[in-house]
């Protein structure tokens, strides 16, 4: 019997959620909102929905540099009741990171219009009210499609792989969790392994664009002269290097973990070329 496809409607009520916590500027609002997008996306993806994955990782990019700043002005704070910056000069990074936080916040406006949500889970509802035959074997093969993106990294890889491991990585986990959603058992170590991949390459992740984008506001600091300014956030960029490589290794390390023993997954039965109604 064709199932109905309950991922749709897990998918509708997170996204509403998130929506109404972004309208509500709520903290965490952008990074829920963009979880919320990434899953409709990899589960639009794996089932075949590929206008509507598109439109989901088109909002998710415009949001990318805003939730960045939220990230850097959290780890800013951090760095600052450590003691490692002075505080007339973390005040001023900090002025600065509000300013484009503000203004990136009124460009989110227009970007990510409230309609345009609304549409997205209204398409969601619409899907979850359908049926689907091949709901399985779809959710099989993008799962086995994502996994052959998870190779072994090379023995010292560059930054560029490590980032598009940690995006193997996300999409593997969120198609092993849409299966397990669909009902397919056993999936639990497997996704608590990748989550953990997954939040080291991202504390790496964060870590080293937040010394980047000190070095930008750096750079803007010489450029008006502000010489100890300068100084200082050079010598907090220098700080940070042991602390950048040290979330490396940890990333490199979650990453090379045994993987968990492989799931049974069923035989799959030639599908039909047109079985989605």
């Amino acid at each position: 019997m064709p199932e109905r496809i309950a991922l749709w409607k897990t998918r509708a009520r997170s996204l509403e959620r998130a929506g109404k916590q972004f309208r509500q500027k709520s903290p965490e609002a952008i990074h829920d909102l963009r979880v919320a997008l990434r899953r409709v996306s990899a589960t639009a993806t794996a089932l075949g929905r590929d206008g509507l994955a598109k439109r989901s990782r088109r909002i998710v990019s415009s949001l990318s540099d805003l939730r960045q700043i939220e990230v850097d002005r959290d780890l800013l704070a951090r760095v600052r009741k450590l003691g490692w910056l002075p505080d007339d000069v973390a005040a001023g990074v900090d002025a600065r990171w509000d300013a484009l936080l503000r203004q990136g916040a009124r460009d989110a406006a227009r970007r990510v219009p409230e309609d345009e949500l609304e549409r997205l889970r209204r398409k969601l509802g619409r899907l979850s009210k359908e049926k689907q035959r091949d709901l399985m074997p779809r959710l099989d093969r993008a799962l086995e499609k994502a996994e052959k993106r998870l190779t072994p990294l090379p023995e010292m890889p560059t930054d560029r792989a490590l980032h598009r491991y940690r995006l193997a990585v996300k999409e593997a986990r969120y198609v092993t969790e849409d299966l397990a959603l669909a009902g397919r058992a056993g999936l639990g170590p497997e996704i608590e392994q990748r989550k953990q991949v997954q939040d080291a390459l991202g504390r790496w992740n964060d870590l080293r664009l937040f010394r980047r984008h000190l070095l930008a506001t750096r750079k803007e600091a010489e450029r008006r002269g502000a010489v100890t300014f300068v100084l200082e956030l050079d010598r907090l960029a220098a700080a940070l290097e042991p602390a950048v490589a040290s979330a490396r290794d940890d990333a490199l390390r979650a990453a090379s973990l045994p993987t968990p023993p492989a799931r049974s997954r069923p035989q799959r039965a030639p599908t039909p070329a047109s079985n989605v109604r």
